[in-house]
């Protein structure tokens, strides 16, 4: 006989009422994550990704010339999306913790550990301010202590805190997208998709094909969170299958 728990969430499509507003919420989120990816895709073919590619000193005048273009090649659409990956990971485990609440737990908690961890990868401001003042120095001195501290938060894009990031926020979402199999709340083709984008940005620690598979879970997330604003959508304004 099945737990009661795992009869309610493979019986019946209906939404805990606790969490409609948390679910309409995701599902705009869920619309704002794929346009916002599209446009960081195409603001990173203006602004290209300079951390390892440039030097410190390239950064701070890139930074000083084009302050929003050297915001965005440092990453800041990756700090802007994190607060929005964090609901979707709340909304996620609203939605799941009825498959197997142990492991939807487990999700959250790996989720919102990545979202977090990943504004120490990105120093984006503490650049920006660098970059000021290494502009603002007068004589070489003071240039090459800024350029010192510039060099100690460049280590960071590419550190621990940002493969940890990529590695727990990957691990949660393959635990969502193999629970959302035994939710009514997802269909079958959000939780596929999920489970292809997730293992295939866990790539991105793979030697040599890394950058072109974390590219490809990127472009496939775009599907993926329009599926889940879907299903979002049909639990937010209670709309059954």
């Amino acid at each position: 006989m099945p737990k009661p728990t795992q009869n309610i969430a493979k019986d019946t499509g209906s939404a805990d009422p606790r969490w409609i507003d948390l679910y309409k919420i995701a599902a705009v989120t869920s619309i704002i994550f794929p346009i916002s990816i599209i446009l960081a895709v195409v603001a990173y073919f203006i602004w290209p990704y300079t951390p390892g590619l440039v030097s410190v000193a390239d950064i701070f005048d890139n930074l000083h010339r084009r302050r929003l273009g050297g915001l965005v090649s440092l990453d800041l659409f990756m700090v802007l999306l994190m607060p929005v990956g964090a609901l979707l990971t709340l909304a996620m485990y609203a939605a799941l913790r009825e498959v197997n609440e142990s492991y939807a737990l487990i999700a959250l908690v790996l989720g919102l550990m990545g979202y977090t961890v990943i504004f120490a990868a990105r120093p984006v401001a503490e650049m920006a301010y660098l970059s000021e003042q290494y502009a603002a120095a007068s004589d070489e001195v003071a240039k090459s202590h800024y350029l010192a501290a510039g060099e100690a938060l460049h280590a960071l894009f590419n550190g621990t805190a940002w493969m940890a990031s990529m590695a727990l926020v990957g691990i949660s979402g393959v635990i969502c997208s193999v629970l959302m199999l035994r939710s009514r709340a997802f269909t079958k083709a959000t939780a596929y998709a999920g489970i292809v984008v997730t293992v295939t940005g866990l790539g991105v620690f793979v030697p040599g094909i890394g950058a072109l598979l974390s590219l490809a879970a990127t472009i496939g997330g775009v599907i993926w969170y329009g599926l889940m604003a879907r299903d979002f959508y049909r639990l937010g304004w209670g709309i059954t299958r």
